[in-house]
């Protein structure tokens, strides 16, 4: 291809478009409350009138199902793995009624959504600890779960019990749920108690490690913490919001990469907030190398949620890497809302698991939720499963930030033809005018205000 100096003639009107927005998303210092959070949903590069996500499906397994002779239920995590088209579901009871285990399953689709209306049982595993035992009751509360590169082993996350000192964690097991190792954690998420018992810094007790993912190469896992850590501020409520951290380490050491701000807004439902109201982060989904996806809950019952998708990007957002305490001043990462099960018309549950299924017949990229039942102990009929269509052409496979410098402005546009498969955002298998427009269309999507 010509190494061409700047925008072909026929893509300038494209790259004009973005370049008005796009050319100030360098950003500077600031408050934290200067990153832009959009609640209106979010407008893709055609610009046309098709939703950016539609609700195809739901199926629920009720409460009390046995799979494979153990009891299903309270799924905090699940995962796709495209090369054998099997799921994994995490279960995150705590080790009761049934030790901490995962299940293999079929979700085959058709035209309408889900092709069968139970998941098909493909095989359950117990997950081991590091002593080669079943992981005792209540030492372990698994959240979040995500099959290793080929399908070769699985890296799951455990909230841990902050209040009986006991940390969160991010452990590789063998694909027969054997433990393998345990990446190290950073000591600011290590929770540390008073004399009192009072919580002096580090996780709060059931707000750790809700999200994990890995990045599209496999080479970076990154985990979400709930709500905030106890040095960086308070929990949040219904009335206030909080300060989530997305920490970055390398797979194969666990060495920290990058840590960001990640804002965890109040409710902001119609109507009066019942007290008592919670609000977290439950799980978190790699877009690209810097965006993401994140579900939000706001719990207002056992039976009562709101479940909100977002759509997060660490472009422009501080680098907050080893800090024991944020200062506040950090910038966040802007966020802008994806889809809300309030317009939906189906009570989501409580859902805990997010992860990328296979292509839809129309192109679109599916996205399969799964709900935690709690065994039914709050009321829940059973464990819900979503299925999601994500619109072709909204979601770059590849940062716009193409130049990897933290920022997305022209010098990301002028490389972009020229920069092979990082340019191919729309995962076509070419560079061309659609990257172009895709590129343009994510500054309306991530209105960056100028930075200081």
């Amino acid at each position: 291809m010509p190494q061409p100096q700047g925008p072909r003639p026929h893509h300038r009107r494209a790259a004009a478009a973005g370049s008005l927005v796009l050319a100030v998303l360098c950003l500077g210092g600031g408050p934290a409350t200067a990153a832009p959070t959009a609640e209106r949903p979010a407008r893709g590069a055609d610009g046309g009138h098709r939703p950016d996500v539609r609700l195809l499906d739901t199926i629920t397994v009720p409460v009390g199902t046995v799979l494979d002779g153990v009891p299903f239920g309270g799924v905090s995590g699940i995962d796709y793995d495209p090369r054998s088209g099997r799921y994994v579901a995490l279960s995150g009871d705590r080790s009761e009624p049934a030790p901490a285990r995962l299940h293999v399953l079929r979700l085959p689709l058709d035209a309408k959504g889900f092709a069968v209306r139970t998941p098909q049982p493909a095989g359950s595993t117990v997950l081991s600890g590091p002593d080669g035992k079943p992981l005792p009751r209540r030492t372990v509360d698994p959240e979040a779960i995500r099959w290793a590169p080929g399908g070769k082993g699985l890296l799951w996350a455990g909230e841990g019990d902050a209040a009986a000192g006991l940390p969160p964690f991010v452990r590789e097991a063998a694909p027969d749920g054997g433990h393998r190792r345990e990446l190290p954690l950073p000591a600011a998420y290590r929770p540390v108690l008073g004399a009192d018992g009072t919580p002096v810094s580090g996780v709060r007790a059931r707000q750790a490690f809700e999200g994990l993912t890995l990045s599209l190469d496999g080479s970076k896992v990154v985990t979400l913490t709930e709500g905030s850590l106890v040095q960086d501020g308070p929990a949040p409520t219904a009335a206030a919001g909080s300060r989530s951290r997305l920490l970055v380490q390398g797979r194969a050491d666990g060495r920290p990469l990058g840590e960001f701000v990640y804002p965890l807004g109040p409710p902001t439902d119609a109507g009066p907030v019942p007290a008592g109201t919670r609000r977290g982060a439950s799980e978190i989904l790699a877009v690209n190398e810097t965006d993401y996806l994140v579900v939000e809950r706001t719990a207002k019952s056992g039976t009562d949620f709101g479940i909100r998708i977002w759509w997060t990007t660490t472009v422009g957002a501080t680098d907050v890497n080893g800090r024991a305490a944020l200062a506040g001043s950090e910038r966040v990462m802007p966020k802008r809302l994806l889809f809300d099960f309030a317009t939906a018309g189906v009570a989501p549950d409580n859902v805990e698991g997010l992860t990328w299924g296979p292509r839809l017949a129309d192109g679109s990229r599916s996205l399969v939720l799964v709900s935690d039942d709690s065994a039914g102990a709050f009321g829940s009929p059973g464990t819900a499963f979503h299925l999601l269509a994500v619109r072709p052409g909204l979601l770059a496979v590849h940062s716009p930030d193409v130049d990897h410098d933290g920022c997305v402005d022209r010098a990301d546009l002028r490389r972009l033809l020229r920069s092979g498969r990082a340019g191919d955002l729309n995962g076509d298998g070419r560079t061309d005018g659609r990257d172009i427009r895709l590129w343009g269309s994510y500054g309306r999507t991530f209105p960056f205000p100028r930075g200081d």
